[in-house]
């Protein structure tokens, strides 16, 4: 019998991690609407992502290293290759989860096949822009990104912040125009 190569069993580890941050949403999900329903889905999704290390270092723990010999050197760099990979595919996930959750693309899909067919005039009725905004800054103090201060919203925690930041000095480098920006001035 012949072994398989250790760096084709630490890929077919680490592919397999959706299916990982799977199975704990779909338990974490349920724990959270039993003891924490106001909890926002992606706050959840990120909790199964950070608990996902655990058993994903256990899985290369136990199809891959305990059966190499490696410097210290060596294990550092699987180690960290292996965090990169295991959150560079759960990031993929998060957005093929988050278009399931949020995109009004999928959301119009599901309406028009539901009613068989509408107009564009019905569409847009179903989606009012102060219903949009809500929603949006809603899930964003849920999130505690944003909170509420004198009536206004303000910066809570900074991690989708700083992520936003990232995004728009990347398109900057990349040469795209500005966003469309709302400038308010401080009274």
């Amino acid at each position: 019998m012949t072994t398989m190569d250790p760096s084709v069993k630490l890929f077919l580890v680490l592919v397999c991690s959706p299916i990982l941050v799977l199975a704990l949403q779909m338990a974490f999900s349920r724990l959270f609407i039993r003891y924490r329903p106001d909890t926002s889905r992606h706050v959840i999704f990120a909790v199964c992502v950070a608990a996902g290390h655990i058993p994903m270092a256990a899985a290369v723990w136990w199809q891959v290293v305990r059966h190499l010999t490696l410097t210290p050197s060596e294990l550092i760099w699987m180690a960290v290759y292996s965090l990169i990979v295991y959150n560079m595919l759960s990031y993929c996930y998060f957005h093929i989860f988050n278009m399931s959750e949020t995109a009004r693309r999928i959301r119009i899909l599901n309406e028009i096949d539901r009613a068989q067919q509408l107009r564009a005039s019905d569409i847009v009725s179903l989606y009012g822009v102060e219903e949009m905004l809500n929603a949006r800054l809603d899930r964003l103090v849920k999130m505690r990104q944003l909170k509420q201060s004198g009536g206004r919203y303000v910066i809570d925690q900074r991690l989708l912040y700083i992520a936003a930041k990232v995004i728009v000095g990347a398109r900057n480098l990349l040469g795209f125009p500005p966003s469309q920006t709302l400038y308010y001035k401080k009274t």
